[in-house]
């Protein structure tokens, strides 16, 4: 109804990923994040790669604009679902980097129709009919992490997005904009959605740049090729495998069809910084000496059809695994998906492959906050409400505890929500008002509806 501020979690409550919140007021609509899950145990196999957000919620309803926090799959790869659910777009409101990474992925998929993107800059306003928002530089594992600042009619409504604080890198594009964040909560902020998943971690999360050593140590120590791993999206930890390369006199082949496209935004961006010796051909690996040989690939978290996953069932046509080859995986499994990396590193084991993990070397950091973080994030915006989202029950619990006990807020002003909960808010109060039916959807690679059930 009119004169009302809605809040409906689609996906990203009570787990890790699928990550997409309506924002409503009357009849106008914005979405934060469209992302998809990734299936566990039990749910992988089948054909099944994603798990997607439940669309048809929307009900076709106009939306003004989807607003992304950052370029990662479980924030960006289920728009190709939203457009084909029917429901008319706007435009995509973004920075840069994400930007890039929505057109060539939707690019890629024959006869679907790309929403206008409008690319702003940290600290920009745009303004959609009731809404307007303001992009604010956070740290976390991906160029352009920016928290939204959303301006509603009663009140500003944050989305943390993922984040952590971190205000110590090199590059001062990856740097948390905590004065900026200040200045928001010195305004007034009537409610936080924040990032629950460390939330029961105590201490504060490292930087990206404490993996550089490690990792140009682990490909150093290495007596033949060395295979790295990685998040494609996670462009820091590539480059430091590139400064690694060039350390040790190493020429680079880069595997994966979102790695390579990756790299080449991230170069174009003057995001990354490309290895300096000339790179290897895929085809050109089986002829390249092992100890002058560096492999960037996907397929860190077990994908079924990833570089490395093809790699360890001896399927890939230019990546064949021996007793050359040390394999790290440059991150931590997904939480629930410890069971498929641990079956396929033994499989790559089976091969003769050594394999280090961040249990063997600090190669891993998280991109997101911790206790100490979250409890500073809630002092900087100084909220009305909070609202924890992106995480596991547990997670969204740990985040509830630490806004009552060390951020100052009183219990019923904070909202342990589940997807589908319709969250009013108003400039007192912030209630659930309803619950609504939300799917979990099973899709394909390309993201295509494998069964509707």
């Amino acid at each position: 109804m009119a004169g009302t501020l809605q809040i409906m979690p689609i996906g990203g409550l009570g787990e890790v990923g699928r990550n997409m919140t309506l924002v409503s007021w009357g009849a106008e609509h914005v979405v934060v994040d469209c992302g998809v899950g990734f299936p566990r145990g039990s749910d992988r196999g089948g054909g099944i790669e994603q798990l997607l957000p439940d669309a048809e919620v929307v009900d076709r309803r106009p939306i003004a604009a989807v607003l992304l926090t950052h370029g990662h799959d479980d924030h960006i790869a289920a728009l190709p679902h939203l457009i084909r659910s029917g429901a008319p777009i706007g435009r995509i409101v973004t920075l840069p980097f994400t930007a890039a990474l929505v057109r060539a992925k939707i690019g890629e998929i024959e006869d679907l129709p790309l929403p206008p993107i409008v690319t702003v800059q940290p600290g920009q306003v745009v303004t959609t009919g009731a809404f307007g928002v303001e992009f604010v530089r956070v740290a976390h594992s991906i160029p352009d992490a920016a928290a939204l600042i959303l301006s509603t009619p009663v009140g500003r409504v944050v989305f943390s997005g993922d984040y952590k604080l971190d205000t110590t890198q090199d590059n001062p594009r990856r740097r948390a904009d905590r004065k900026r964040l200040g200045a928001v909560g010195r305004d007034g902020v009537l409610a936080l959605l924040g990032d629950s998943t460390n939330a029961p971690k105590s201490g504060r999360t490292g930087s990206e740049e404490s993996t550089v050593q490690p990792i140009a140590d682990v490909v150093a120590d290495a007596p033949g090729r060395v295979i790295l791993s990685s998040f494609a999206s996670n462009v820091d930890r590539v480059d430091h495998a590139f400064r690694a390369a060039d350390a040790t006199r190493r020429q680079v082949t880069v595997l994966g069809r979102s790695m390579r496209r990756n790299v080449e935004i991230a170069d174009r961006l003057d995001e990354m910084r490309l290895p300096a010796r000339p790179t290897i051909p895929p085809r050109g690996l089986s002829g390249a000496r092992p100890r002058g040989s560096l492999v960037v690939c996907t397929g860190s978290q077990a994908e079924q059809f990833s570089v490395l996953a093809r790699a360890g069932r001896g399927e890939h046509p230019h990546l064949h695994v021996s007793g050359h080859d040390t394999v790290v995986f440059a991150t931590r499994p997904v939480p629930g998906n410890e069971p498929a990396v641990e079956e396929l590193q033994a499989s790559l084991r089976a091969r003769g492959a050594r394999i280090v993990t961040h249990l063997d070397a600090p190669i891993h950091v998280s991109g997101h906050a911790r206790a100490d973080e979250v409890e500073e994030l809630i002092d900087l915006l100084r909220p009305r409400f909070v609202i924890p989202v992106h995480g596991e029950s547990d997670m969204q619990e740990a985040h509830a505890r630490i806004a009552v006990a060390r951020g100052g807020l009183g219990r019923s002003d904070v909202v342990l929500a589940r997807n589908g909960d319709v969250i009013e808010l108003t400039r007192d109060a912030a209630t659930i008002v309803e619950h609504r039916t939300v799917r979990v959807i099973a899709a394909d690679g390309d993201g295509r509806v494998i069964d509707e059930p």
